[in-house]
């Protein structure tokens, strides 16, 4: 493979910001974080198209972003953990806003391989993420992490200046789907209707597949009107630690899987066989790396298996052996 081959990773980058009793302490968070890396394993360059200020900039993520550090500040994902459940809030929403792709984001985009589209809010409009799609080659995949449009915040703010985050309708479907080759989600992105969702969304664009990562139990693959269930992995027990960014890992892993496929990573994903293929082949690289992550942090405090959201609620990919929190 060329050296130069290059995927997308576009949407949002955030400071994890951890309150517990001993202090706060800020990280770099966001799909990019962990996904890179796992990008990187596979040969390709990871290249990053999201709003970010100096203090991103300054937390040391290690990722090639495309643009500079223009902002005043980044999007801030407050985790309180004081209390007896973790509370979550959202700072500085207003800098997460994504525009249109640049004169630095266009070339990278026309020459990659594949765009990762990773919100953490419901942002970009449809509009604007029809343009990062139309400004790829024909051939490159088109993969999206919903969690982002599924999430809401109030419009009143906390003691600290945060708002808190909820379940959205994902009520830009209709637009937004269309535009890509896969679509993931966790079912604790939506606890009383993931799967009913998926379904739906699958049926309404028989184009998109949608892959419902269910932790421990496994993934669901929705394609049209069918369904195929796939098992965990099983790696024994995994410590906490490892779960963290587990379901971005997972999505980088697929992509991965689809682009190796000898007919190309979109007509592999619009195959059944070929879908099903790659979604076995990520749950079980997944689980590996978690369970090596396992062994080789043993001890060390975690935060959490979904970006923006510290402490580990459970694995948001399929390992066995790794019980829901």
């Amino acid at each position: 493979m060329d050296a130069a081959e290059s995927v997308v990773i576009a949407g949002h980058v955030c400071v994890d910001e951890i309150v517990t009793a001993g202090g706060t302490r800020r990280m770099p968070g966001s799909p990019a974080v962990f996904m890179a890396p796992v990008l990187r394993d596979g040969g390709y360059i990871a290249r990053v198209a999201a709003p970010h200020g100096p203090d991103f900039e300054a937390l040391g993520a290690g990722l090639r972003m495309l643009e500079p550090a223009d902002r005043a500040g980044t999007l801030v994902y407050v985790n309180d953990l004081t209390g007896i459940r973790r509370t979550q809030a959202v700072r500085q929403p207003e800098a997460a806003a994504l525009g249109l792709p640049g004169p630095l984001v266009t070339p990278a985009l026309a020459e990659a391989r594949a765009l990762l589209f990773t919100p953490l809010l419901p942002d970009p409009a449809p509009e604007v993420v029809a343009a990062y799609t139309a400004a790829l080659p024909d051939e490159a995949l088109r993969l999206v992490l919903l969690q982002g449009y599924l999430r809401e915040l109030d419009a009143e703010t906390d003691a600290r200046g945060g708002h808190a985050v909820h379940e959205r309708r994902f009520v830009e479907a209709p637009q937004l789907l269309p535009l890509f080759d896969v679509a993931v989600l966790s079912d604790e992105d939506l606890l009383d209707g993931a799967h009913a969702s998926a379904s739906a969304w699958a049926a309404a664009h028989p184009t998109t597949a949608v892959i419902v990562t269910r932790g421990a139990e496994g993934a669901s693959v929705y394609r049209g009107r069918e369904r195929t269930d796939l098992p965990a992995y099983d790696v024994g027990n995994l410590a906490p630690d490892a779960l963290v960014g587990a379901g971005d890992q997972f999505g980088a892993e697929l992509t991965l899987a689809l682009l190796d496929s000898p007919a190309g990573p979109r007509a592999a994903a619009r195959d059944p066989r070929g879908l099903v293929t790659a979604v076995a082949r990520a749950t079980r690289t997944t689980a590996l790396r978690l369970a090596d992550r396992t062994t080789s942090t043993a001890g060390a405090s975690g935060v959490s298996s979904r970006s923006g959201e510290a402490t580990p609620d459970r694995t948001d990919v399929m390992p066995s052996g790794a019980a829901r929190r």
